[in-house]
């Protein structure tokens, strides 16, 4: 063996252990690390994860070098010592008679149909209708929102690409108005679409929505307007019960569809139904409807 091939054997032997090294050095040093603690706020709920895999939910009403003090749901107050947290996180809802309530983080879509709700700035989502019609969306301003995405068709050589936005005019607590668009098709093969207002009555947990649009395809605009009527109406501590009604241009069918949806502080879950008035169906006339949603 050479000098110069000896020095690489050794250097080879070292790299390894080396590496082990500084791998566990920034392990130690990240273990060791604590999260900063959450600030107070007598409003805001969190909850904090300890080292032995429970947590705790409640409100901050204390911090100090050492600890942090909340209070529970229950009106009990919880010393929490820093060295035991290892995360914590903002919770998203309200807090009612039986507990608290988690917010519905879809609140600016019925199952397809849109309300007159934005997403605030730099919130986002990603959802999948059939697994193979997938969207991603974010909140530009609190405001203004944008989503987008294409088809996954198997077996087709040919996808669909869409797009939508829309900029909310009004906002209150109990009223959302909101215009926009959505415009999809096959490139080079034509497209089409509707621009419309929407408006959005009651809270996100129960409200009804009325949409109007103008559709419009690659050559020419429609010559019937298009309408969608739609509610939400919540029915347990994290499931909504919805429904929308579909008047397309030209068709005298008029499809509903209508289920649950499931949801949780990031995730979300819609199942359900299209039915077609009037149904010349033989048999089983309803058709399944599925979604899922990540939030962030």
């Amino acid at each position: 063996m050479t000098g110069g091939g000896a020095v690489w054997s050794v250097w080879g032997m070292r790299v390894p252990f080396i590496s082990l090294l500084a791998v566990s050095a920034l392990a130690s040093r990240a273990v060791g690390q604590q999260p900063a603690p959450p600030p107070v706020d007598t409003v805001t709920v969190v909850t904090i994860r300890l080292i032995d895999r429970t947590e705790v939910t409640g409100r901050v009403m204390a911090t100090d070098d050492s600890s942090v003090t909340l209070l529970t749901f229950a009106g009990a107050r919880v010393v929490v010592p820093n060295r035991s947290v290892v995360s914590w996180r903002k919770r998203e809802g309200r807090v009612t008679a039986g507990g608290f309530q988690q917010a519905d983080p879809n609140t600016s879509h019925l199952f397809f149909g849109p309300t007159a709700r934005t997403l605030p700035q730099g919130r986002g989502y990603f959802t999948d209708y059939y697994l193979f019609f997938p969207v991603a969306g974010g909140g530009v301003t609190d405001a203004v929102m944008v989503s987008g995405g294409f088809s996954l068709l198997p077996g087709s050589s040919e996808q669909i690409a869409y797009g939508a936005a829309k900029v909310r005019v009004v906002h209150r607590s109990d009223l959302s108005v909101a215009i926009g668009g959505l415009y999809g098709g096959i490139p080079g093969e034509g497209s089409a679409g509707f621009g419309y207002a929407v408006t959005t009555i009651g809270s996100d947990d129960n409200a009804l929505t009325l949409m109007g649009g103008v559709p419009f395809s690659t050559d020419e605009l429609a010559d019937e307007p298009i309408f969608m009527v739609g509610g939400e109406a919540r029915t347990g501590g994290a499931s909504k019960f919805m429904a929308e009604v579909w008047k397309l241009p030209g068709e005298e069918d008029v499809p509903l569809l209508f289920g649950m949806r499931w949801f949780a502080q990031k995730v979300a879950v819609g199942f359900g139904f299209v039915y077609v008035f009037p149904s010349s169906v033989e048999g089983w006339p309803f058709i399944p409807w599925v979604d899922f949603s990540i939030n962030w």
